[in-house]
């Protein structure tokens, strides 16, 4: 079972290395489109400002396996069939992989004998989204949703879609057997890592971008960085809960689009790599936040 590891990535320097770790031993290849798409491009921003080029740079790829283009691109899509055009012709599935989503060696395994077993054109996952740092995570919506990560590679297919991520040939988008996350939870309790929503200026910049995207504009709670996000990682129990309530949750899309998706406490336990770094994350997050209140004042 050969799987070749796609990203794509703009200044994702928060938890990009423990990505890399958490996934190199297991890929046949790990392709990276790393770069800006039209809305950063008219902001004047090409190329990732923060630590993206030197951890990939610097990243010790002993088995040759990383594969990175850096460019700018007109969206997402067409970032993502970059790093697609990179893809070894022997690959049996791709997996989609965000500078922040974090998988154990043991998971890993789990779904590549799923893979084996069930032959799926597609398998998405359940998401562990955690929110305003590592204890608690987006629930309801945010939950329920199936992340599309993995797909059957064909020898000569292209990149259709980025969202969701999707495959075609001849022409035509590649179907038949799609698994969701939740049967995938169902059948192997598997969720994924995903620290969506800790970085603030992550966060800050996820916004900016969804703001004026063409699938999101007009839908985005208003103000909703420093209104939601840092009212809520600033704020007591009491403060956090209110706002959880006038927004039916916290994710950034207004309610009336996407339902409740309220936090809860993250009852799971966080990957070897995550713990072993903790200390350090959490470091960076303060500074992080520290930042972007006094910036936002």
């Amino acid at each position: 079972m050969k799987i070749t590891y796609g990203i794509i990535v703009l200044n994702g320097d928060f938890l990009l290395r423990q990505v890399l770790e958490s996934i190199y031993d297991s890929a046949h290849a790990i392709c990276i489109a790393e770069g800006s798409v039209s809305y950063w491009n008219s902001q004047g921003v090409t190329n990732s400002t923060d630590d993206t080029l030197k951890i990939i740079k610097e990243f010790p790829d002993k088995e040759n396996k990383i594969k990175l283009i850096s460019g700018t691109w007109k969206e997402k899509t067409e970032q993502c069939q970059a790093w697609f055009n990179l893809v070894p012709n022997d690959t049996d599935y791709v997996w989609c992989v965000d500078s922040d989503e974090v998988h154990t060696p043991e998971n890993i395994d789990k779904v590549k004998q799923y893979l084996k077993d069930k032959n799926p054109t597609s398998l998405g996952f359940k998401s562990d989204s955690f929110y305003g740092g590592f204890e608690r995570i987006i629930g309801g919506f945010e939950r329920d949703h199936s992340f599309k990560r993995i797909l059957k590679y064909e020898k000569g297919c292209t990149y259709l879609t980025h969202r969701q991520p999707t495959l075609e040939l001849n022409g035509k988008p590649i179907q038949g057997n799609d698994i969701t996350g939740s049967q995938l939870f169902k059948d192997t309790g598997i969720t994924m890592w995903h620290g969506s929503y800790i970085s603030p200026k992550q966060v800050y910049e996820k916004i900016q971008y969804y703001e004026t995207a063409v699938i999101s504009k007009g839908n985005c709670i208003p103000n909703y960085f420093k209104d939601v996000y840092l009212e809520w990682v600033n704020g007591c129990d009491t403060k956090r809960m209110a706002i959880e309530n006038k927004w039916k949750g916290v994710q950034e899309f207004m309610p009336h689009t996407r339902g409740a998706c309220f936090t809860e406490k993250y009852k799971g336990k966080h990957p070897e790599i995550i713990m072993r770094d903790m200390s350090e994350l959490i470091t960076k997050f303060d500074k992080q936040l520290k930042e972007y209140l006094w910036k936002m004042k």
